[in-house]
This record gives C-alpha cells, structure tokens and sequence, in this order.
C-alpha cells in the first residue's frame, strides 16, 4: 500500500494547537485511500476534494436527500447526499446505511448556509456533498449504542465491557488514549533531553521480595520451574545503575497479584527512573519539572515547584503521610483546652499519653443528630474511641462536653466567633489521630 505524507497525530486534540493543521489540499494524515480525517476540515477546505474513510455514526433520511454523520479519530463531519450534487442511485444506497458501517466517501467540502451552521460541531460551518461512497465494512445494529444524545446516559458497564470494540468508539475514550499517547511522548522526550536513557526490562523474570503476590507463569523449557512478572523493574534498574548507565528510565508495565482496592489493580504502567551520583533536591527537581511538563501538554499550567511538607507536619495537621491539601478541614490539637477539666473521658486519653484532636467544620451546627452520628460510626469504625460534639451556639457552647469547660478552655479551643460552628474531635490514648 502506498502512503502519502503520513506523519504522527501529535496534532490531534492538542490544546495548542486550534484544530489541525492540514491545507485545503495536503493532511498530515493522507494515504492512498483518504485525503483527510473527516473531523479535521474546516472553513479553509471548502471548495477541495476529499477522501475520507469512517463509521456512520447518525443518518437523517429527509426523502430525497440524505444526511449523515461521519465519524473518524479526529471527530464528526456531515455528509450530505443531494441531488443536486449526488446521483439518485447514490442517494437511493446511502438512504439504506445502518449506524457503525464503515464507509469511504469521495465529494467536495462545502460552506453550509448560515441557517444550519452546528455550533456544537467543530465542523459545523462545513460539511462534504458525496458523489459517490462505497461500503468498506457492513455492520449489524449495535449492541450497544456509539451515538448518545444530550443527556442519555451510559449502558450498564458491564455491557460496555463485553462490547469493548464498540465503546472504544466513544469520543471521551477515544481522547483519553489520544491524550496518554502524548504524556507518553513529553516524558520521553523530557527525560531524554536530560541525558536519561529509556531502557527496557525482561517481563519474564525471578521472583523478588517485595510487598504484593508475584503473578507465576510455568516453563516448559525447565518443567517444575516458574517466572515471575515484575512487581516492578527493580534488580533491573540497579543492576543498570552498578553497570554504569547513570541515568534510566522506562514506562513499565507492572504486575501485582492483590485484591483491587481505590489505588492498586492487577497491572499497571509506571513512570520508572533511576540516577546516580544526586540527592535528593535532584529528584524534587527532576520530577516537579516532568509533572509540570505533562500538565502542560494536556492544557494546564501548575505552580514550577509544589509545596514541601515534613513528615511530622503531614501527620499533624491531615492525620495522612500523602494528604490531599485541598481539603481545607485540617487537624488541630485540643488537649490543652480539656487538660485540667473534670472530663473523665479526655482526662483518661491524655492521662495514658493520648491527646484530643478536632476537625472545625464551618456551619457545621447545621448538621442533623443522624448525620453527626453517622459521622461517629465513622471515626468509631476507624479506630477512635468516639467523638466530643461541640457548636457555638447563639449565646454558649452547646455539646456533652460543654458543661465540663471554663471559660479560658472554650478560648483556648479558639473557635470561630462565627455561629454555626462544629468542632468534632476524635479520643484516642495514641497519639495518631482519626482522620475521618
């Protein structure tokens, strides 16, 4: 088959880049069997010819003149058979098409009238007047539907999983995987500007002592004897580093056999990088920089450097070594504001070296008794011994624990003058909170 000026799709669904960037006459993704993708044309093509090959993805018999929705890699483009521009013949053929047949289409780029113009389309200024069409791939109706309306939603994912090819269709997928190919290529291409090598790694390999399950597939070389999958490439990328390969890197593919939880699967892929002879601002620079790139490539720009917490500061104030910093409901030590109290709860926790933390939560007084509850199920169910209930209400403290607090102890506890204050804290004799 004879290829035409075909080049890689960095340009497509790239932010910087308004539509694509193909003339009238070339694409950077011509072949022998199309002239462009449908979903790049736009009001500089009219008037050119065109090629284009892709999936029916609507069709509007009108009687007479036909309509449809071409859909390839780079989005929809209307096709119109006319009989102004289409033989009857074609339009006849064109009037029986079903969703998801693969068509390839030849016809001329045109200006739609003004009056029916697709603002929503990023072709909608345009569309290709068909002369002729041909059926590349006849398709059965869908089990699953490609095209979905403004508001429809979703088929059950269990069906979407047993029609994988069919979803895979869908515009958002579609764009997702565009967007991981080019993460893909800005880090190879930002660690390889600074001297890092992409190296790849056996798969098959020896079991190594790490924290999951190694998946095991037998030999039938050795029989008896097992590989491993690799948790991670890590005797690989040392024995890289003691041969002299001072700077490595690799999106590795990872296996691990646990159950699935919120952060873990089976298999994933990892960035993975290895250097020699740095410390540890290095790699705070290193990875702040590629983060930042990545960002980048998919259209937001974050802060050059990330704020930097100390363990003991991440524990203190979020209760967790890898907190979420926009959750603005930090930690705060109340120990000092019961210690001395006639609370027997409080005066246990801190006399076995515990302390009393709380969470203030902001109008928090117009949480219901079941929702509070439902929230101590939740500290109790983490491990906390319970929780102190206390609000600023119109003119005191209100809470079990009120009546047990002077005044210089309510002061201390620094609460908002604000009314419809909830401060909620968890009792524990360690001194590793609940976080909730």
């Amino acid at each position: 088959m004879q290829l035409l000026n075909l080049t890689p799709l960095n340009g497509l669904f790239d932010p910087h880049v308004p539509a694509l960037t193909s003339t009238a006459s070339t694409s950077r993704f011509a072949t022998a069997k199309r002239t462009h993708l449908g979903g790049e044309l736009r009001a500089a093509h009219v008037g050119a010819k065109v090629k284009l090959g892709g999936w029916v993805h609507r069709t509007r018999n009108l009687g007479g003149i036909v309509f449809l929705d071409l859909r390839d890699r780079a989005g929809l483009v209307q096709v119109s058979f006319d009989p102004k521009s289409t033989p009857a013949d074609v339009i006849e053929r064109a009037g029986r098409l079903g969703l998801e047949t693969v068509i390839a289409v030849e016809g001329e780029v045109a200006a739609r009238p003004v009056e029916m113009r697709n603002a929503e389309m990023e072709t909608g200024e345009i569309e290709v007047r068909a002369r002729d069409f041909q059926i590349v791939g006849p398709a059965e109706t869908p089990a699953i539907p490609v095209a979905r309306g403004k508001g429809e939603k979703l088929p059950a994912e269990e069906l979407r999983l047993k029609h994988r090819n069919l979803d895979l269709r869908r515009s958002e997928l579609q764009k997702n995987l565009i967007l991981r190919h080019r993460l893909q290529q800005t880090t190879r291409r930002f660690l390889d500007e600074r001297g890092f090598l992409e190296i790849e790694t056996p798969i098959l390999t020896k079991p190594t002592p790490e924290g999951a399950r190694d998946y095991i597939v037998p030999s039938r070389v050795h029989p008896g004897e097992f590989y491993a999958l690799p948790q991670s490439p890590q005797l690989y990328k040392q024995l890289l580093m003691i041969a002299g390969f001072d700077r490595y890197f690799q999106i590795a593919r990872c296996f691990r056999d646990e159950d699935l939880r919120a952060d873990r699967q089976p298999e994933f892929t990892q960035i993975d990088i290895e250097a020699s002879f740095i410390e540890r601002q290095d790699i705070f620079t290193l990875t702040e920089g590629l983060i930042a790139a990545l960002f980048r490539e998919a259209g937001i720009e974050i802060p050059p450097t990330f704020e930097r917490l100390s363990y003991a500061d991440a524990m203190e104030r979020f209760g967790s070594d890898r907190p979420d910093v926009r959750y603005a409901l930090e930690l705060f030590d109340a120990s000092d504001a019961f210690r001395g109290s006639e609370f027997g709860i409080t005066n246990s926790a801190l006399a076995g070296g515990g302390r009393v933390r709380g969470i203030r939560i902001p109008a928090g007084a117009t949480l219901s008794r079941k929702q509070v509850d439902e929230l101590e199920g939740l500290a109790k169910s983490a491990g906390a011994g319970g929780l102190i209930r206390l609000k600023r209400g119109a003119t005191a403290l209100e809470g079990p624990a009120a009546k047990f607090l002077s005044e210089g102890s309510v002061q201390r506890l620094a609460m908002s003058a604000t009314s419809g204050t909830l401060e909620r804290g968890s009792l524990s004799a360690s001194s590793m909170p609940w976080t909730g």
